[in-house]
């Protein structure tokens, strides 16, 4: 029994030195991929899939002799008792055990030693522990050069809605929202002293959809913040005034609402805050019911009589093509439309798995949010502190002189930002950007 405990705390120790604790919350250090087995790699992996031993290192001088690790000092029947008191101090772990034994084809299964020391993590790598600790110093002296160089001249800060401050629930995390109104308060407060002098949505939500989904203590707020809405393409100063915006040509829209039709899915047309379709379907519906969007209407012409989204008189700045099966606009529709796209010289985009935009050419996001800067007297390259996390956020966060991507962003978001949040939406990582890179 006392080898056992001795056992469980060397494993203890070794595993709490494979990771630097962070200086704080909001720069935690992001662990090493797990690793996953080829035949079941889009599974979730239970604890012993979690961890594979790597090979000891070898040895500098060929006559020196290589640290034994625990497989080398215990024999199968004392490792399996040692598994057996491993599941007994951790009964959670028993479910997700044999759930993963069941999953797992019999000749996939490893010998006792393999999975029992998989199954207490026997890491003893010495170089997956200086890995980690290079990457832990490299984002740290990151962090620590974005602190001193850039921080001080953040006077401005442009954010996206969806998957950046809005949780998965379409919800605030109290962290965000904190530091959304602390923002909002520093823009409009009569003090010289605040730091922060602009705060906006940058979004491809409606003006109205944005001032909805944002709840009804900072969504009010909104009417009297500047913004960038619609991708870019509507985009107001504090006052309301319309500084930029841009249409698509009706020949496009024609084209694709045909090809919306081939493909048996759903349009909406975006014209300011009036959201037009064709048909209401459950997925046209979701914009208001779950997304905050305003009621999508019918189109129709001066006569009431049923027209199409090219006929709409005032035109659509934005096309939303959207279907409920992901893959399947991934697969079939984005191709299609990257090929309109091509022909015209417009420009697809996409925030959300189940809807692609369609925007005019030569514009997106990061034109409207400098549109916006130019009118602001914002130096976006010095000044703007950006937040985001899709695909449509991507040039907005190469623009700003700051761009954060929350944790939960995209691989194309990711690459585009200056620094990864450890922290999802969900978790308040917008917020907890806005501390670390905004605030003083």
């Amino acid at each position: 029994t006392a080898a056992v405990v001795v056992l469980l705390a060397t494993v203890s120790s070794v595993a709490s030195a494979a990771f630097i604790a962070p200086p704080s919350r909001a720069v935690q250090f992001r662990k090493l991929p797990l690793a996953t087995s080829r035949s079941h790699a889009n599974e979730q992996p239970g604890r012993a899939a979690q961890f594979r031993k790597p090979p000891l290192a070898a040895a500098s001088n060929g006559n020196e002799q290589q640290q034994p690790g625990k497989g080398d000092l215990y024999s199968d029947d004392e490792l399996f008792d040692l598994l057996n008191l491993h599941l007994a101090i951790n009964p959670e772990q028993q479910q997700q055990e044999q759930q993963l034994n069941e999953e797992l084809n019999v000749a996939s299964i490893p010998g006792i030693h393999d999975l029992v020391l998989e199954a207490i993590g026997d890491v003893t790598s010495s170089s997956a522990i200086n890995e980690q600790s290079t990457t832990n110093q490299l984002r740290f002296d990151n962090l620590q050069t974005i602190l001193r160089e850039k921080k001080p001249k953040i006077t401005a800060i442009a954010t996206d809605v969806d998957g950046t401050l809005l949780s998965a629930g379409q919800d605030l995390h109290p962290i965000t929202r904190d530091a959304v109104l602390k923002a909002i308060d520093q823009c409009y407060s009569s003090s010289n002293a605040n730091k922060i002098k602009h705060f906006f949505p940058a979004t491809g939500k409606s003006r109205q959809g944005a001032i909805g989904s944002l709840g009804k203590e900072i969504g009010p707020l909104l009417h009297k913040c500047p913004g960038v809405y619609i991708q870019g393409l509507y985009c107001i100063d504090r006052e309301g005034n319309v500084v930029f915006e841009k249409k698509l040509p009706p020949l496009v829209v024609g084209e694709a609402e045909q090809l919306v039709l081939d493909c048996g899915i759903s349009i909406v047309g975006y014209d300011g805050d009036d959201l037009y379709t064709t048909e209401q379907t459950d997925v046209v519906r979701s914009l208001s019911e779950f997304y905050g969007e305003p009621t999508v209407q019918i189109v129709r012409g001066v006569d009431d009589t049923l027209i199409t989204l090219a006929e709409h008189k005032n035109g659509c700045h934005k096309l939303l093509i959207m279907d409920n099966d992901a893959e399947m606009l991934k697969t079939v529709v984005r191709p299609k439309l990257e090929k309109l796209a091509e022909k015209h010289g417009v420009i697809v985009t996409q925030a959300l798995p189940t809807m692609l935009e369609l925007l005019p050419g030569g514009c997106s996001k990061a034109v409207g949010v400098q549109k916006l800067c130019d009118a602001l007297g914002i130096d976006a390259e010095t000044e703007l502190l950006a937040l985001g996390d899709a695909e449509n956020d991507a040039e907005m966060l190469s623009l700003a002189s700051i761009g954060v991507a929350v944790g939960n962003a995209c691989p194309v978001a990711r690459s585009a930002s200056d620094f990864i949040m450890t922290e999802r939406n969900d978790e308040g990582g917008a917020g907890l950007a806005m501390e670390q890179f905004g605030f003083d």
